[in-house]
């Protein structure tokens, strides 16, 4: 009887685990091909690139968020190299209607982190609310190897270094935004400590910027 029930058990935690791993399968997006066959060339984009902060409330289509996420930070050769130059890395979160989800550039997905639109809880400014895609740019102190980080503070101190590692990512979204004549903004008005938590981040891990995303 014991062994019955056992099995019983076994067999039930056996199923919800299988059940919950399809559940985050679901949950996770695996995003599309970039694809950048468009006639806009580079001129076009830093001739049209500027901060805008208002946008339409149509959400970004499957191509525009790979394209996006890919240009921000995504693998472009042989070698895992990317698109923005990397000392250490780079932890890309968007956070939408439907939840907020890291960038995984390996595997060109993003994973499922939070099931809650926790827009209006990242900034008191009205266009973090409405903006379709609001993409936050982390930094980990750990990524980033113990050589490079005590070269890094006796030259500039690592706030710099940082800062320049958040800025490559925004400029590229800028730069496709403009393209593609969606609106952009990068902004520093948000809560922080309160991001880290939703987030959560470790201590060494931070957020350092955010950036609104959205059509016209």
């Amino acid at each position: 009887m014991k062994r019955t029930i056992a099995l019983i058990i076994t067999a039930f935690l056996g199923f919800n685990s299988i059940a919950q791993q399809k559940v985050k399968e679901i949950r996770d997006i695996k995003l599309v091909a970039p694809n950048f066959s468009h006639n806009a060339s580079l001129y076009d984009a830093l001739m049209n690139r500027r901060s805008k902060r208002s946008f339409s409330k149509e959400k970004i289509n499957d191509q525009d968020m790979s394209n996006l996420l890919w240009a921000a930070a995504g693998i472009n050769r042989k070698g895992r190299g990317r698109t923005v130059p990397l000392l250490g890395d780079i932890a890309i979160y968007v956070a939408m209607e439907s939840g907020v989800y890291l960038y995984n550039p390996k595997t060109h997905e993003l994973e499922h982190k939070l099931t809650e639109d926790v827009r209006k809880k990242i900034s008191s400014q009205g266009p973090v609310k409405k903006a379709p895609a609001v993409f936050i740019y982390t930094i980990d102190d750990k990524s980033f190897p113990g050589y490079m980080k005590r070269a890094m503070k006796e030259a500039h101190g690592m706030d710099f270094y940082y800062g320049n590692q958040v800025a490559y990512s925004t400029q590229n979204i800028y730069l496709y935004a403009a393209a593609k004549k969606m609106n952009a903004v990068v902004m520093g008005g948000f809560y922080r400590e309160k991001v880290d938590e939703m987030l959560d981040l470790d201590e060494d891990h931070n957020s350092y910027l955010i950036q609104l995303v959205g059509y016209k």
